[in-house]
């Protein structure tokens, strides 16, 4: 009977192991490989987000035309078809008497016209440049949109690289945890162990073993997370790097000089305050008179029943000159320019408060990296220490010099170190693309 259940669960091992094998390479080619330029590249090209801000971009930089700055002249056309029907009577002072009953007449009008202003105070140059910073201030808007993006994708990878990477310490642990509970077992069976020698080692090695279906959740969720980002269906597989590539050190000076020239933020803060300036011109420019020229054609036909004309016909050209001009309307217009002027005060007090805003913040982003690559120094060196003083331990374990539980505290040293190490690499990187972000620097070239 025990031969026969063997016999079965050789079986059925083989039986699993044949399916893996042959669906391992099915699964592999599913999950392809993705790399951090490839979810940028995807997340460009189809990010909601950065979509939707395309679109608005694209409808302003529709408004920009010169029709809409009022440069060029409105051209309209008209027509009227009148028809009428009536009865009259008209007695004379020699008494004679002219008596229609339903005398038909028919009148038809058409025009053409057309009215250019020609001067208006130089409004409509204004409104022009208006339009185009409006325009450059649209770009820059989808150039944050597109940074903010790629922070976010950037990040989202970088975490799932950093979850696999401790769910690969924990899978070792949970192996090592494994052979300690055989081990405490053979000792009991021999008589050098306790029971709870065992029981503590099942206790650690559940406790790791909780631990890795924790962190393959939280990778399971992260992965979803980074397809939402990529615009596609959340299930879609994919695997990542194995390590988190660092960048040379940062230069603070040079982060400056290029946030100052590169920074969108605070490009659109600066556009900000020249729109502002093109407000108040063109308030300033309705104190100037506005000159027009209009220009038109005429044409009429009339017939009728009834009266002196039978049919009559007109045509004609007329054109001219207009211009106008304000006197007096309450004083709005020294009213709106005070205000005009008030809010390019604001706009630049504004751009002065982001500037430094956005200086603070590079100098304790740059601190906090500086900080963090010591720390990654020391880690990688103290990670260093706890595998020479795991391998000893092991071994000792192993020759039975050592107990269980300080076994256990040699290993849990060591998984502190890899985690800290991990999470060390982890925060450089997201402090390196925060400041690529803050210099203006993020985008791919």
């Amino acid at each position: 009977m025990n031969s026969r259940k063997i016999k079965t669960g050789k079986f059925a091992i083989l039986l699993i192991s044949t399916a893996m094998v042959v669906l391992m390479p099915h699964l592999s080619a599913k999950a392809q490989q993705l790399s951090p330029g490839q979810a940028v590249q995807i997340a460009l090209e189809q990010n909601y987000n950065i979509r939707l801000a395309r679109l608005t971009e694209e409808e302003i930089r529709n408004n920009l035309s010169y029709g809409n700055a009022g440069f060029l002249p409105g051209l309209t056309a008209g027509a009227t078809q009148s028809n009428s029907i009536t009865n009259s009577r008209q007695e004379y002072l020699s008494g004679q008497i002219n008596e229609r009953e339903g005398a038909k007449s028919n009148t038809f009008s058409s025009n053409l016209s057309l009215n250019w202003t020609i001067f208006d105070g130089f409004r409509m140059f204004n409104q022009y440049s208006l339009l185009s910073k409006q325009l450059a201030a649209g770009e820059l808007s989808t150039r944050v949109q597109v940074e903010n993006t790629i922070t976010a994708v950037l990040g989202g990878y970088y975490n799932i690289v950093q979850l696999k990477n401790r769910a690969r310490v924990y899978e070792k642990a949970v192996q090592l945890g494994e052979e300690r509970v055989q081990i405490a077992r053979d000792m009991q069976v021999i008589g050098s162990g306790s029971g709870l020698e065992v029981l503590q080692a099942e206790v650690d090695f559940n406790t790791d073993r909780s631990q890795l279906l924790d962190l393959q959740k939280r990778i399971a969720e992260a992965e979803i997370a980074l397809n939402l980002l990529l615009a596609r269906d959340p299930a879609t597989l994919f695997s990542v790097e194995d390590t988190i590539a660092l960048m040379p050190p940062f230069d603070y000076e040079q982060l400056r000089n290029k946030m100052d020239a590169g920074n969108a933020a605070l490009q659109i803060s600066e556009m900000e305050t020249e729109m502002a300036m093109n407000r108040l011109k063109d308030i300033q420019g309705r104190r100037w008179p506005v000159v027009g020229v209009n220009l038109g054609y005429n044409f009429n036909v009339q017939s009728s029943q009834s009266g002196f004309v039978i049919d009559g016909r007109t045509s004609g050209v007329n054109y001219g000159i207009t211009a106008s001009m304000s006197i007096f309307d309450g004083f709005n217009v020294n009213r709106q320019q005070k205000n005009a002027r008030i809010g390019l005060e604001s706009a630049r007090l504004q751009l002065e408060s982001h500037k430094s805003e956005l200086e603070a913040l590079l100098l304790s982003t740059h601190k906090a990296y500086q900080a963090r690559l010591q720390m990654l120094a020391l880690e990688k060196s103290n990670r260093v220490t706890a595998e020479v003083n795991f391998d000893v331990a092991s071994e000792r374990f192993r020759l039975g010099e050592l107990s269980g539980l300080e076994y256990r505290e040699a290993q849990k040293n060591l998984l502190q170190a890899d985690e800290r190490l991990i999470s060390a690499g982890y925060e450089v990187r997201l402090l390196e693309i925060a400041l690529l972000q803050i210099s203006g620097a993020v985008l791919p070239e």
